[in-house]
This record gives C-alpha cells, structure tokens and sequence, in this order.
C-alpha cells in the first residue's frame, strides 16, 4: 500500500468514526427530543384531566379553568410542534448520516478491492 492510499484509508477510517460519532449523538438527541415529547403528551393528558374537574364547579370557576386550559394547551402545542420539527429533522439527519456511513463503508470495501487486487 503506498502511504497515499495509508493516510486515505486512515482518513476514510476516521472519517467513518466521526461519522458514527455524530450519528449517536444524533439518536442520543433524538431520545431525548422523544422524551420530551412523551413528557409533553403526558402534560395534555394531565390537562384533559383538569378539564373534566373543571366541568364539576360552578359555571365561573368553569370559564377560569377553561381558560386556564386554553392557554397552556396553546404552549404545549407549540412545544409540541417544535419537538414535532426538531424530531424530524433529527430524522432526517440520522438517516442521512446512515447513508454517508454506508457510502464510506463501500468506499473502504472498494479501497480493499483495488488493494487486494493490486497486489
């Protein structure tokens, strides 16, 4: 191996490495934004259960709670729909980060090929 296709292929490897690096903390980020979310899901529920409380009382306490609702939901609907956007674009980068790993995988298979085969 001449020490031009040595340092390409420890460049490629550390590349990869890097690559993979990246892509978990990527998932590791995508995780935490999928506990989020849950956490999120689990605040509506606890709000839906305010509501249903809330229909018990009078018919002033009633509008109070309802506004009260109105407007936390509106907040974690925001949240929501930026965890919503964050997730995905997470996605998308995990999955593009998995399509540049496979790429220098066969960049590295075809390095070994035409190595082999040139010896």
């Amino acid at each position: 191996m001449t020490p031009e296709q040595e340092q390409w292929l420890i460049q490629a490897i550390q590349e990869l490495q890097a690559s993979q690096r990246e892509l978990q903390a990527s998932q590791r980020e995508l995780q935490a934004a999928q506990q989020e979310l849950r956490l999120v899901q689990q605040n509506q529920q606890v709000l839906i259960q305010e509501l249903r409380e809330g229909q018990a009382m009078l018919a002033q306490f009633f509008r109070e709670a309802l506004d009260r609702f109105d407007e936390r939901t509106r907040a974690i609907e925001r949240r929501t729909e930026a965890v919503e956007r964050r997730t995905e674009a997470l996605e998308r980068r995990t999955d593009e980060m998995a399509r540049e790993m496979r790429e220098i995988r066969q960049e590295i298979r075809d390095l070994r090929r035409d190595f082999l085969e040139r010896r």
